[in-house]
């Protein structure tokens, strides 16, 4: 298993609009499970928690609760086409400001903070104010940006899977650790259509995660299905 892939590394031929959209969570070796050659990668989708007319208009690719992949055996493919044009320059927009405050403070927000004055005072949580006066849209996606990004860089530092408001909100992160995954499955390579591979829970490794994704893989095909459960 690897966490957190770099988007390159899970994808064919990336755009810039596919880091505004998809945030990969965990890679996982085939081969390793018995299920042959290949890899797959748990994807958490921006979206799905309520802001879907910022995603993908194409309904048989991706829902409220799903999405599919084209699958080379080892990186996904995603036709361009299917993002929604009315809103790529928005998110594209939305997420240069966002990575570029990060790049501004990163040393302040990978620093663990003390519940009460010092989070209340801090420069992430001020943002999340002003931001919440311009735009709910756009708060909630800084938010969670900002946390799968702290969540990753703080995984590199410390080697501890911690999700990253409990280091920015003033929560006890030594009492926090999480896990990469809920189950995986023990079956050998099948040749089923819809042939399990394991499921993730999306939520720790960011805000606004996913309580559930299920992944599947269509060999005949060369397909990949992540199923979102909810709460």
């Amino acid at each position: 298993m690897i966490l957190f892939s770099t988007i390159e590394e899970v994808f064919e031929q990336p755009t810039e609009m596919y880091k505004t959209l998809f945030f990969p969570l965990l890679t996982i070796d085939l081969l390793e499970m018995g299920k042959g050659p290949g890899k797959v990668h748990f994807i958490s989708v921006w979206g799905c928690g309520g802001a879907n007319e910022y995603m993908i208009f194409d309904d048989v690719s991706f829902g409220f609760d799903f999405i599919k992949f084209g699958w080379t055996g080892e990186k996904y493919l995603f036709d361009n086409k299917l993002f929604n044009p009315e809103y790529t320059e928005t998110l594209l927009k939305w997420h240069a400001e966002i990575e570029q405050e990060y790049a501004e403070n990163k040393a302040d927000y990978l620093t663990p903070k003390k519940p009460g004055k010092e989070v209340e005072e801090s420069n992430l949580v001020k943002r999340e104010k002003e931001r919440a006066k311009t735009s709910g849209d756009y708060n909630l996606y800084a938010k969670s940006l900002l946390n799968y990004w702290i969540t990753k860089d703080k995984f590199f530092e410390t080697g501890k899977f911690i999700q990253g408001y409990n280091y920015t909100h003033g929560y006890n992160p030594e009492v926090q650790a999480r896990q990469t995954f809920i189950s995986l499955s023990k079956t050998k390579e099948t040749k089923l259509s819809k042939e399990f591979i394991g499921k993730v829970c999306g939520y720790n490794y960011k805000d606004n995660g996913e309580d559930e994704i299920g992944l599947y893989i269509d060999r005949k095909q060369n397909k990949v299905f992540q199923k979102f459960n909810w709460t």
